[in-house]
């Protein structure tokens, strides 16, 4: 089916469905050909048959514009401490909105005992369809979860079984900049009682040189998009409402950024942050 059909999947029109990839940047194309086996030649097939089948069950931008096709995790600047850090027995990691769990293969790929690492996502379609994007459903030995962070316990053991565990890294990319401040603070407040002492946070957002409300995928809804001084406040609130204490360290920076796309603008940035909680 051509990615330009606009019949099936009219979501489409609202300007977040790219044209299908003819090439494959370096990092993830490594990752299928030396993880999952997938020849070369078919390579970029294939992960255009993981968009299209992805998009049809969830409209979402990160899954019409390929942002799934980017590594996030391991551009980080701490993820060569974070990977031996995770290599430790009993060292836990927790992906947050891990979609397909892209990020958790490359650590996998990269010496993390799969055992370690937990995805967690709102979607069980899209962590399902993970297992045929990555050729491992019979070899990998992470658990993933469908679970609402802003539900936190009451959703039961697959919460409080992560609680109990407790999390040394979790990867938190494009999820906040997804909600309004008030949802990020409720959000951080869930997150905040999963994380051991001296553990991190990290992840990669849309921040912005004029942090505030931007509109959202929602028709009449809108998100916020923070700088790295917005970003410390919210933790320093959700610190003193669960009594921890966080140390917020980030950078704002052009990568990967063009202004001229329907979720971005001339104040968008990448946005790299660590949180690590002091108390």
């Amino acid at each position: 089916m051509a990615a330009t059909n606009e019949t099936s999947f009219p979501e489409r029109n609202r300007g977040w469905y790219q044209d299908d990839l003819t090439e494959v940047n370096e990092p993830i194309r490594k990752l299928l050909e030396s993880y999952s086996k997938v020849p070369s030649s078919e390579v970029v097939k294939h992960v255009n048959t993981i968009r299209e089948r992805g998009f049809a069950s969830n409209p979402y931008p990160c899954i019409g514009l390929y942002r799934f096709a980017i590594l996030t995790l391991s551009t980080h600047p701490l993820y060569k401490t974070i990977v031996e850090r995770l290599k430790a027995p009993n060292a836990s990691y927790l992906d947050v909105g891990c979609c397909f769990g892209q990020d958790l293969r490359q650590l996998v790929q990269d010496g993390v005992p799969s055992e370690n690492l937990v995805g967690l996502d709102i979607e069980g379609a899209l962590m399902e369809l993970g297992y045929d994007f990555f050729l491992d459903r019979d070899t990998l030995k992470s658990r993933f979860v469908v679970a609402d962070v802003f539900k936190g316990a009451e959703q039961g053991k697959v919460w409080t079984d992560l609680v109990e565990r407790g999390i040394d890294v979790l990867h938190c990319s494009a999820f906040f900049h997804l909600f309004t401040l008030d949802e990020q603070i409720a959000a951080g407040k869930q997150i905040a009682e999963l994380i051991k002492k001296d553990g991190i946070i990290v992840g990669r957002q849309m921040g912005s040189v004029k942090p505030g409300n931007v509109a959202a995928i929602k028709a009449d809804s809108f998100s916020y998009r923070h700088n790295v001084e917005t970003f410390d406040a919210m933790w320093k609130e959700v610190g003193e409402a669960t009594q921890t204490r966080w140390k917020v360290e980030g950078t704002m920076d052009m990568i990967g950024i063009n202004p001229s796309s329907p979720v971005e603008d001339e104040n968008s940035r990448r946005f790299l942050f660590t949180v690590t909680r002091i108390e």
